[in-house]
């Protein structure tokens, strides 16, 4: 009998993934200097056909100016596109273009070139650098910070990704000047989301002021842009790989995205979040962790946005449910939501942010949502 010898792999390894986040009005001009700090002369653009019809041109005159080898990859707009055929194409694209390890991958686009974008970076040759350049409210203020990217698998969103944090998020208002407002209301929930866990305050100055995000009015989106990234670096700070207060900034996406695979994704995304952030909120009113008039709160502020229960009226309630065990918040049969306290605070469940469910839980929340009979008001 051979006696088994063992030798240990010693990695205690620290890593240190900070990284700035630029804030501004037509800083794309200052694109240089965030290049300069990366010694990459060549440029790998991944992006959508809407970006690069409206923005493409002044992003390239900034990196041609300075000699640098750009190559640019465009996909097709949409949830659609970000699945492993897509990139496989890429990455195909990549290497015929003798693209190496030292280049700088752009994402420049919204959630989905983001997310695509920063995992192709996260596998090219084992790990190339990369930048995000959010060009939407969405991708402003969730996708592009944190380091999370994923494709999409025919059994649910973001199943297949990383962890891997970009080495600079820009983010130029200039960008987002053409959307319209259906995209505007989509990324404004993710703001929406993030102030109903953490920020009080925030909630209700966003809440009363949301003219003021269909304007465009550039003082009062960088003040709460800049509220709603510092509350997410705070968060990822703390727990950069998600293994409790991360997943506060799922709230309103077990259900949203749920929502989303069993609409095959024709709801965007943060609607389809703030359908997600209604339920539940109204799964924390039945377990009696939420007032009703927090709850009803909250919904006035997605009846402004035209975010309404008939967007799921003809939905199979059931495969909603469903999709639910999917979440990879789930470390059991049951299924884990983000559910509030009270506006500004989340409750929590043996010290955990994300709080066990049942299906009839949900399935409750999904009845009352749809037939528009939720709760009595009670103020």
């Amino acid at each position: 009998m051979t006696n088994m010898q063992t030798i240990k792999v010693e990695l205690k390894q620290i890593v240190d993934n900070s990284y700035p986040i630029y804030i501004g009005v037509d800083i794309i001009k200052q694109l240089l200097l965030v290049l300069k700090t990366h010694l990459a002369k060549q440029v790998v653009i991944i992006t959508d056909t809407n970006i690069a019809k409206h923005h493409l041109d002044l992003l390239m005159q900034q990196l041609i100016k300075h000699e640098y080898k750009v190559l640019v990859l465009t996909i097709k707009p949409g949830e659609g596109s970000k699945n492993s055929r897509t990139k496989e194409r890429l990455e195909n694209s990549m290497f015929a273009n003798k693209i190496n390890r030292q280049a700088l991958i752009i994402a420049f686009g919204g959630g989905v070139v983001g997310d695509l974008a920063g995992y192709i970076a996260s596998t090219y040759m084992r790990g190339a650098k990369y930048l995000q350049i959010p060009t939407s409210l969405l991708a402003i203020f969730d996708s592009s910070i944190g380091g999370k990217t994923a494709i999409n698998t025919r059994y649910g969103k973001n199943l297949v990704g990383s962890f891997y944090q970009p080495v600079a998020v820009l983010i130029d208002l200039q960008f987002i000047s053409t959307l319209p407002r259906r995209h505007l209301v989509n990324g404004i929930i993710e703001a929406i989301k993030i102030f109903l866990t953490f920020d009080k305050s925030y909630f209700e100055l966003l809440a009363n002021n949301l003219g003021k995000v269909f304007k465009l009015d550039s003082e009062f989106l960088l003040k709460i842009i800049k509220r709603a990234v510092e509350l997410k670096t705070e968060v990822v700070a703390q727990d950069e790989k998600e293994q409790n207060l991360r997943m506060a900034l799922n709230f309103g996406h077990t259900l949203g995205h749920a929502i989303e695979k069993v609409g095959n994704y024709k709801i965007l995304h943060g609607v389809a979040v703030g359908l997600g952030i209604m339920l539940e909120c109204l799964i924390a009113v039945n377990l009696g962790k939420l007032t009703t008039n927090d709850f009803y709160q909250v919904k006035q502020v997605f009846d402004k946005l035209r975010v309404s229960y008939k967007l799921i009226s003809n939905y199979d309630l059931k495969q909603i449910a469903m999709a639910t065990l999917l979440d990879k918040k789930n470390s059991t049969n049951k299924v884990k939501c983000v559910l509030l306290k009270q506006i500004g605070t989340i409750a929590r469940y043996n010290s955990l942010v994300a709080t066990e469910v049942t299906l009839d839980d949900i399935m409750l929340a999904l009845q009352q949502l749809v037939t528009n009979k939720e709760i009595i008001y009670d103020l």
